[in-house]
Formats: C-alpha cells, sequence, structure tokens
C-alpha cells in the first residue's frame, strides 16, 4: 500500500515537471498543488485502512459507521484543499482539477497493478 503511494507521487511530481516543460511554473505549480489534493486524500485512505487492520471491527454497524466517518474526512479534506488553491491562492482551476484527476488516476493504475492482499 505504501509502495503504492510512493508511487503516486512520483507520478504527481513527474506530471507537474511535464507541466513546468511545457507551459511554464504558474502551471506547474497549480498542476502540482491538485496532485498533493490527491495524495491528501490517499494519505487519509491509507491512514484509515492502516488503522482499521489493527483496530478490529466486530460488528457490521461499528464497520459502516468508520466507513462513512473516513469518506466525510476525506470529502471535506479535499474540499477544503482545493477552495484554498481556488480561492486563497487564486490557482487555475483547471489545471489544478486536471492535477487531481492525475493524482487520483495515479493512485488507481498504482493500487491495481501492485494489489498484494
Amino acid at each position: 500500500m505504501f509502495f503504492a503511494y510512493a508511487l503516486q507521487g512520483a507520478l504527481v511530481v513527474a506530471a507537474a515537471i511535464l507541466a513546468w516543460l511545457w507551459q511554464g511554473a504558474e502551471i506547474a505549480g497549480a498542476a502540482l498543488y491538485g496532485g498533493s489534493a490527491a495524495l491528501a486524500n490517499v494519505g487519509l485512505l491509507v491512514w484509515r485502512w492502516r488503522r482499521g487492520r489493527y483496530d478490529y471491527h466486530c460488528d457490521g454497524g461499528r464497520h459502516l459507521r468508520q466507513f462513512h466517518r473516513s469518506s466525510l474526512e476525506r470529502f471535506f479534506v479535499v474540499g477544503a484543499v482545493l477552495l484554498l488553491g481556488l480561492y486563497g491562492l487564486r490557482l487555475d482551476p483547471q489545471t489544478m482539477v486536471l492535477g487531481f484527476i492525475v493524482g487520483q488516476v495515479a493512485w488507481i493504475i498504482a493500487a491495481a497493478t501492485l494489489k498484494t492482499d
């Protein structure tokens, strides 16, 4: 799981470097920020997954509550990070969202190809 997370980070950085070579530093910064939002999202997912491995859920209700809590945490963290990028830092919205999408797709590909569990 952590190797897939590291691979996702490497792909986000590679995409930002390509954006920097193609369009310049401002676009690369927005893409890197969006990719960082995806990394924060997956970081929370990995953290909750790891905690869930050692904190055994004895009943389905407790497991479902933890699942909902994790999804809401990730939703609000990603929303807050992206809103900060849009309104606080005034980043290019299309590039920032594209960086987020690249980060999420990188996670899906890395996790699917490196699945060991």
